[in-house]
C-alpha cells in the first residue's frame, strides 16, 4: 500500500502495534500521521518522534470518535486511512470476572471499531 502524501489516523497509537504503525506510516512518507490514544500524553510523546499530530480520545465513546474525526478533518483535511487499532486484553479473572469488566472489553474491542467505521 502506498501511503505517501496520505493523512492517516491510528487509534491506540501510543504503544505496541499502534506505535509501530504510526512510525512505519511516517517513514513511508505519509503527509500526516495522527496518533490517537486515551493516553494523550503518550500520544503526544509518540507524535513528537516524527512531527505527527497527537489527539486524546476514548474510542469506546462514540461521541468522542465523532469529535476526533471532525477535529482531524478540520485541522488536516480529509482522512485517507483510519486504522482502528485500539484494543485491550480481557479482565483479570477471565470468565469469572464481573460483567462490568467485560463490558469495557466489548466497548473497546468491538464498539470502537463500529464507531470508527460509521
Amino acid at each position: 500500500m502506498d501511503v505517501r502524501d496520505r493523512l492517516i489516523v491510528v487509534t491506540g497509537g501510543a504503544q505496541g502495534i499502534g506505535r509501530a504503525l504510526c512510525r512505519r506510516f511516517a517513514q513511508a512518507g505519509a503527509r500526516a500521521v495522527v496518533v490517537v490514544d486515551k493516553d494523550s500524553e503518550g500520544a503526544a510523546a509518540e507524535a513528537a518522534e516524527f512531527s505527527g499530530l497527537a489527539l486524546g480520545c476514548d474510542v469506546a465513546d462514540e461521541a468522542q470518535v465523532q469529535r476526533l474525526v471532525a477535529e482531524v478533518t478540520e485541522r488536516a483535511g480529509p482522512i485517507d486511512l483510519f486504522c482502528s487499532n485500539a484494543g485491550i486484553l480481557g479482565p483479570p479473572g477471565g470468565l469469572e470476572a464481573e460483567n462490568a469488566a467485560w463490558q469495557r472489553v466489548l466497548e473497546v474491542n468491538f464498539w470502537a471499531h463500529l464507531y470508527a467505521a460509521r
